[in-house]
């Protein structure tokens, strides 16, 4: 799996550097950290990215990392099949709720 850490600020500039970086890459599950975006702007780019990235490889998975529980919850509502979500520095153990 490869790792595309985000240092950028802007949504326009992380989608551009996100689609780069999917076009270049031949794995089955890439992961984006996009956990410095606010929820509007996550989900901007989250939801741009993984259409692109299905409609082009259809097979292929994106993890996505993001800030927060509210994040991860408004992104997994748009119900993108080829897209996992976590929270960035979250463990394991911490993820899983009786």
């Amino acid at each position: 799996m490869k790792i595309l850490k985000n240092k950028k600020r802007t949504q326009n500039e992380i989608i551009e550097k996100a689609e780069n970086f999917l076009r270049k890459t031949n794995c089955q599950k890439v992961s984006i950290d996009i956990s410095n975006l606010n929820l509007i702007d996550a989900c901007k780019v989250a939801l741009i990215c993984s259409t692109k990235f299905f409609t082009k490889y259809p097979n292929k998975k994106i993890s996505w990392s993001v800030k927060d529980e509210e994040t991860k919850r408004n992104i997994s509502n748009l119900m993108l099949r080829n897209m996992e979500l976590k929270i960035k520095g979250q463990k394991m153990e911490e993820r899983v709720s009786a």
